[in-house]
């Protein structure tokens, strides 16, 4: 098998398992404030004296978070590319979400690196691999 062919075959059976959605798969509080954000994928920029920068992909400036969980949760739902976004007013629900979203995804890698290691004989290019269906697949791991 090519690796071409697996990152085809490994993205329809992971989309056809039925992938989780983040927020709302992982959300545990009732409690949501709505936040307005550009129908963009956000990425998250540096820590500047304490403060998480949000950003486009273009380097556009969106939002400043004093809290990486916050931003990452921000960056993380903004992959719907959805006008708002519903996040806990909490911020331990919101870190829970993010921990549990994280979790969720390096169990996937995983999945993808014991089947590529499986398939694949020389094994030497599962970065690429992982990051190409992770693409396919609208994920993101930060």
């Amino acid at each position: 098998m090519s690796e071409k062919d697996f990152i085809f075959s490994k993205s329809k059976d992971l989309s056809l398992s039925g992938l989780k959605s983040f927020p709302i798969d992982f959300l545990i509080s009732k409690r949501l404030n709505t936040i307005e954000v550009p129908e963009k994928v956000l990425v998250l920029g540096k820590e500047f004296f304490g403060s998480y920068e949000v950003s486009s992909a273009a380097g556009d400036f969106v939002l400043t978070f004093n809290n990486i969980f916050e931003a990452k949760y921000v960056v993380y739902a903004s992959q719907h590319r959805k006008k708002q976004i519903k996040i806990p007013g909490d911020l331990s629900n919101i870190k829970k979400s993010v921990e549990d979203y994280e979790q969720y995804l390096d169990d996937l890698l995983q999945e993808i690196k014991k089947d590529y290691m499986k398939k694949i004989n020389n094994g030497k290019n599962l970065t690429s691999v992982s990051n190409e269906i992770f693409k396919k697949l609208n994920l993101l791991r930060l």
